[in-house]
């Protein structure tokens, strides 16, 4: 029994550490060993089977980069976007409380030539998500790169079952990834929000950027799209590119 208490005291201040790093880092945080092995080869395994869908991606500051919407019903949505998921990220990023989002998780392929300049990410929720970034496959020579709240440049390779976890918005960093030149990587995108958040216009504008979106939300992001053009007029602000 001592030592069960010593083993939770010891996971509590873990995790209060990579909550004050977290936050420290001004909002993000690169974590290794995210999934256990076997849900890892599984997830693994099943989105190497979805690279013949992947088509390049529209209205975003990455270039070169492919992907496709992950189906809400297969293996790799089940694994990640869960409660057990989000309550995993919420101790990690000291957010009382996560839940998955209703954006597609995104299966991403960087391959030569890709890159993604500097940038923060859009905010799809008011107030901002929490983006994850695990890291499925990675032979490239690119490194993701952001900045601290002191101003100096930090670089990762990120290993194969790895997340970077990222505060979009102007409370979270600038970051990039370097050009490929040599090599791949593939990731898989989610985002996780707090309870209660409203959906901004990003959201919307965003959620056909690749293809397989959930259609529901799909055309409700088409019709609102159709709505807003209706209602522009000169000067009318117009969208932000799209990063992460």
């Amino acid at each position: 029994m001592l030592h069960r208490h010593l083993l939770v005291l010891g996971l509590a201040g873990i995790s209060a550490a990579l909550q004050t790093q977290y936050q420290a880092n001004g909002g993000v945080l690169y974590r290794e060993h995210f999934l256990s092995p076997a849900d890892f080869e599984a997830v693994q395994r099943e989105c190497r089977s979805l690279r013949g869908q992947m088509r390049a991606e529209k209205d975003s500051i990455a270039r070169r980069r492919l992907g496709v919407c992950l189906d809400r019903k297969s293996l790799t949505h089940a694994k990640l976007m869960s409660a057990d998921i989000a309550a995993k990220l919420a101790r990690l990023t000291g957010v009382e409380r996560l839940e998955p989002s209703e954006f597609p998780a995104e299966l991403r392929h960087y391959g030569d030539g890709s890159m993604m300049d500097w940038h923060q990410d859009d905010v799809l929720y008011d107030p901002p998500q929490t983006e994850v970034i695990l890291t499925l496959e990675n032979s490239a020579d690119c490194f993701t790169e952001w900045i601290g709240p002191d101003g100096e440049r930090e670089c990762v390779w990120t290993e194969p079952n790895s997340v970077l976890l990222v505060r979009a918005g102007a409370g979270g960093p600038s970051h990039r990834v370097t050009r490929v030149k040599r090599g791949e990587r593939t990731i898989v995108k989610c985002v996780f929000h707090a309870p209660g958040c409203e959906k901004t216009p990003s959201f919307y504008d965003h959620i056909n950027s690749f293809p397989g979106a959930q259609k529901s939300v799909a055309e409700r992001a088409r019709a609102l799209a159709a709505k807003a053009k209706e209602a522009d007029r000169p000067g009318r602000r117009g969208r932000g590119e799209r990063g992460r």
